[in-house]
């Protein structure tokens, strides 16, 4: 009898003592999905986000860098776009220069492409500044401010720009119009500038030319909007700068 009794005692410790792994267990796995704690030694632990990208959409690459221009609409600024004086929300709006036909909408020159600053940095020197973007309306013909997912791709400076007008469009020479040699000429000179090395006749997506201080992630402001940086303060697109837009495919 004592001896049974002895046994008793003895299976019943081992029983409590083999109990507390799998109670330790049962505990911390509910307290990991609680969110209490989750060691790094188990499972992946995701990388922090720098400050400027936590929350940031995921936005997929572009299947296509080099985008054929009669694809593209050219804009000009009309009034200075100024990161100091935009706050998030404002509505900026460009102008048409060249007008085009897409389903469901006629864009004619000089009609209006209406956005919204997404982020604006001002800065003070040398803290870098930064301008984000997203355009999504358009004066259509016979429908103001119809809904137009439009991308920006590329920047150009006005010093530029009046130097790409000068070259590239005709003017009367002498009573005739530029003869095609030239105008062939300057449809390449305007091509190399935009798309140096590739394709003729595209537009390389992110291109900023006659802004030498800028530098344009199609993608990188939030929700995937365009975003115009700079490594100082300053950052502005004055009257006369055009943009380079697209019309975003959708799903």
């Amino acid at each position: 009898m004592l001896y049974a009794l002895r046994s008793f005692v003895r299976l019943s410790w081992i029983g409590r003592v083999a109990a507390v792994p799998v109670f330790v267990a049962v505990l911390f796995l509910a307290l990991s999905v609680a969110g209490v704690f989750l060691p790094p030694c188990l499972g992946a632990q995701a990388s922090p986000a720098p400050a400027h990208e936590a929350g940031q959409t995921q936005c997929p690459p572009s299947a296509i860098l080099d985008i054929p221009l009669t694809s593209t609409i050219q804009a000009r600024v009309v009034g200075t776009m100024d990161p100091g004086r935009l706050k998030v929300g404002k509505e900026v709006w460009v102008k048409v220069e060249n007008g085009l036909v897409y389903p469901a909408c006629t864009l004619n020159a000089g009609a209006a492409i209406y956005g919204r600053v997404t982020a604006a940095v001002a800065g003070k020197s040398p803290t870098p500044s930064e301008l984000s973007l997203a355009f999504d309306r358009a004066d259509c013909e016979g429908h103001p401010k119809q809904a137009m997912p439009l991308r920006l791709i590329g920047l150009i400076g006005p010093e530029e720009m009046s130097l790409r007008m000068h070259d590239i469009v005709p003017t009367p020479m002498k009573g005739a119009q530029r003869s095609s040699p030239n105008a062939a000429q300057a449809t390449a000179f305007r091509d190399d500038k935009l798309n140096p090395g590739g394709p003729p006749e595209t537009v390389h997506i992110g291109v900023v030319l006659g802004l030498p201080k800028l530098q344009l992630d199609y993608e990188g402001g939030p929700g995937c909007s365009a975003r115009i940086f700079s490594p100082e303060s300053g950052l502005q697109l004055v009257p006369g700068s055009e943009l380079i837009l697209i019309v975003q495919s959708t799903p």
